[in-house]
């Protein structure tokens, strides 16, 4: 058998949304490289902590689309034997090593700007100025460019925060060139280093606890399971839903599995299994369930924690998940 063979229960296709993406992602990553270089030349030449700090925002910028877009490329490839679910998860991975690229980067910003406000370095105003603000637009071009596609998926999201960061970052080199020009103020040059590192520190940890639960398989964070079993003890025929589980692959696509206890000489279980489908998909937008219709659990008394008995099939007992 051929592994590499597609199962029939593939995801959907991301189509041409996915490659106009894909297109976007590489020209921004082409932009963000090159400020990168023209921000670290110019904050070494004008002595600037800011501009360098803001140069390396840059180069994470430009880690996290090359990243993002090489996680979109294989997401695009389709399932296998061996990867049932294809390589969607990637662009999780990809969100996740993104938040701990900022937060690190925002860390090592922070202890070299300590250090200069106690001891602070003379800088060039004009020549970061300009620098910065080049810098500046590009950033809030390439976030135009993906902000139509942020609320997609979290491996875009983060990207997507990483550019906003860093063109916070420059419009704070700019404010601190502008203090150096007027006021000869060479603090402002770190103290504005700290503000920036402090607000991209928190976006981090949020693109951080979002992929973190989903590596961990945790439920989706729209999706309310309570509802969801509530929902299903209304259908007709149905007794108890359990040995229920939810989890995100990536971005939108939610998969679940349970299994639905009917009552004996109910309804016909092909009809309580169409009813479920039909609901979890119209109701809560899920469209990969995998549902398993039974008129006894085969489970006895002390058995893994379900313990559902045919004959004690309460709805009370709606829902005590098996242990692994």
């Amino acid at each position: 058998m051929d592994s590499r063979r597609t199962p029939q229960h593939s995801r959907p296709s991301p189509g041409c949304r996915h490659e106009i993406l894909e297109k976007k992602l590489f020209w921004s990553l082409a932009l963000t490289a090159l400020i990168f270089l023209v921000e670290l030349g110019g904050g070494f030449w004008t002595r600037s902590l800011a501009l360098i700090s803001d140069s390396w925002h840059v180069f994470a910028d430009a880690a996290a689309l090359g990243l993002s877009w090489f996680a979109l490329r294989q997401a695009r490839r389709p399932p296998t034997f061996r990867h049932t679910f294809g390589f969607s998860r990637l662009e999780v991975i990809a969100a996740f090593i993104n938040g701990l690229s900022l937060l690190f980067i925002s860390l090592w910003i922070i202890v070299e700007a300590v250090q200069r406000l106690f001891a602070p370095v003379a800088v060039k105003g004009l020549e970061m100025f300009v620098v910065a603000v080049v810098g500046m637009l590009v950033n809030l071009i390439i976030g135009l460019v993906l902000k139509g596609h942020a609320h997609e998926n979290l491996n875009i999201k983060s990207a997507f925060l990483h550019v906003v960061g860093d063109a916070l970052s420059s419009a704070g080199v700019v404010a601190a060139g502008i203090l150096v020009l007027r006021r000869q103020w060479y603090a402002a040059d770190p103290a504005i280093g700290v503000v920036i590192s402090l607000f991209i520190m928190k976006s981090a940890f949020g693109v951080l606890k979002e992929s973190f639960h989903i590596l961990m398989e945790g439920a989706p964070g729209g999706l309310q399971l309570g509802g969801v079993v509530s929902a299903l003890l209304r259908l007709p025929g149905v007794v108890n839903v359990h040995d229920l589980h939810a989890w995100t692959i990536s971005g939108r696509f939610v998969a679940l599995s349970m299994h639905v206890l009917v009552a004996p000489g109910g309804p016909d279980c092909q009809e309580v299994l169409v009813r479920c489908q039909r609901l979890l998909a119209e109701e809560f937008g899920v469209f990969h369930a995998t549902i398993q219709v039974e008129t006894c659990c085969p489970f006895q008394e002390g058995d893994q924690e379900c313990a559902l008995l045919c004959e004690t099939g309460s709805p009370e007992r709606s829902h005590t998940p098996h242990k692994p």
